[in-house]
């Protein structure tokens, strides 16, 4: 199976965080506790005035939910622009005994078991090679469900889901 396609910055970026969420990196609950630790000073400011040790809480704070937010949505764009070869076409073809990657000058031939396994959500395939190195297939490339599926069988045949 041939796929072919060009990453957008959008895409990769959407893809990265998407990465996060199904490994589990980071969940949702994670998220509400970040909003709910913003509010943590005002309260501590309220009960107990400004003194030096909560305002050094709350800066340690603000800055380690400064950090998770350059992490989860600053650093994908800037990846995307920092490698060149995620600007130009991939060229990825399938075949039962090995993997042929086309790709802004660099080509290689690959056997399956660089990879390790595979994952999915609702707009990408993962296909993971290590435990945060993975090869990202957006579904939109597709024509239809039908190639989905095959493509889903193909990645069936030859990894395992974690």
């Amino acid at each position: 199976m041939l796929l072919e396609f060009t990453y957008t910055k959008k895409e990769y970026a959407d893809g990265w965080r998407k990465f996060f969420f199904l490994t589990k990196v980071i969940k949702k609950f994670d998220l509400v506790i970040m909003a709910f630790s913003l509010l943590i000073p005002f309260y501590l400011f309220y009960q107990y005035g400004f003194t030096r040790f909560y305002i050094m809480l709350a800066l340690v704070i603000y800055f380690f939910n400064l950090v998770i937010v350059a992490v989860f949505f600053i650093r994908p764009y800037m990846f995307y622009q920092e490698y060149e070869q995620l600007h130009h076409p991939y060229k990825l073809l399938f075949e039962d005994d090995k993997i042929t990657f086309d790709a802004h000058g660099i080509h290689s031939t690959l056997s399956w078991d660089i990879y390790k396994h595979y994952m999915e959500n609702k707009d990408y395939f993962y296909i993971i090679q290590k435990k945060r190195t993975y090869t990202l297939i957006p579904k939109r490339i597709f024509a239809s469900e039908n190639e989905i599926s095959a493509f889903r069988q193909l990645l069936t045949n030859h990894l395992t889901t974690p």
